[in-house]
């Protein structure tokens, strides 16, 4: 399912793509024209270190440079699994020493955390740190004993490089964590607010959470935030070719097998 939206210089494609083992696809792709100066340097060759024409971009013309900048693209995920009554599981991988004498000398283990309140789920991507994400059923079992769950798998993504001071972070805070989570309410639609354009600092997301409500066994709403970095190649210009970034959302115990065994010829 596409759809494709024209934002003043940039053309957005959002694709869901609905696959024969259950899983979900998300993919956003950038393209369009990219923003563009113009400065009294030349070119890359005839800048200097104390005048750098692109200290803010890449030239992709003479006197021409494409100015650095970001995308962030928020999802606001409504899953019921099984049932609209939800947990967040945080599934924290972690590792586990072993006894001296053992061949090995550490494997890792999961730390199953349930998320109670909206600032137990205000998280951040850290490798170092990984994280499964997975919205529980409290009502259906797998046939191993395991709840019925979808997860929330993140693709490529950024974190934020503007200072937390910086009037735009301010307008769109949802940018500061990777994900949300939230009780449903019908009038919470937009994570930076209903008039994003005409958003005051702290709208949307960060408004909503202070009140820090109960989201344990709750009809909960994820909040993915996946971000870009976009320093402008030769190759994206006059028109950039399409950038892709995206991220999953796949059964996790939902089937008692894979799904996709049996599809027909």
């Amino acid at each position: 399912m596409r759809a494709a939206a024209v934002l003043g210089n940039y053309d957005y494609v959002l694709d869901w793509v609905f696959q024969q083992d259950g899983s979900i696809r998300v993919l956003a792709g950038a393209t369009g024209i990219a923003e563009a100066k113009v400065v009294k340097q030349k070119d890359a060759a005839s800048q200097s270190a104390s005048d750098p024409g692109d200290n803010y971009g890449r030239f992709v013309e003479q006197n021409i440079v494409a100015v650095n900048h970001d995308h962030y693209f928020s999802y606001r995920i409504d899953l019921d699994v099984d049932g609209p009554v939800n947990q967040l599981e945080l599934s924290r991988l972690q590792r586990k020493m072993l006894p001296e004498g053992h061949p090995r000398r550490s494997v890792w283990v999961n730390n199953p955390k349930i998320a109670e309140r909206e600032a137990d789920a205000q998280l951040n991507i850290d490798l170092n740190k990984p994280t499964l994400w997975r919205v529980l059923s409290t009502t259906k079992k797998n046939k191993v004993g395991y709840p019925t769950s979808y997860q929330l798998m993140p693709g490529k993504t950024a974190n934020t490089l503007l200072s937390e001071d910086d009037y735009p972070r301010r307008r769109v805070g949802f940018i500061n964590h990777h994900l949300w989570a939230t009780p449903y309410n019908s009038k919470e639609l937009f994570a930076a607010g209903d008039f994003p354009t005409l958003s005051v600092e702290g709208m949307g997301l960060p408004a909503w959470t202070s009140a820090n409500r109960s989201i344990d066994k709750k009809d909960i709403v994820l909040w993915y935030t996946m971000g870009m970095h976009h320093m402008v190649r030769a190759e994206d210009w006059p028109v950039m070719p399409v950038l892709w970034h995206s991220f999953e959302i796949r059964p996790f115990d939902y089937f008692d097998q894979n799904p996709a065994l049996d599809l027909p010829e």
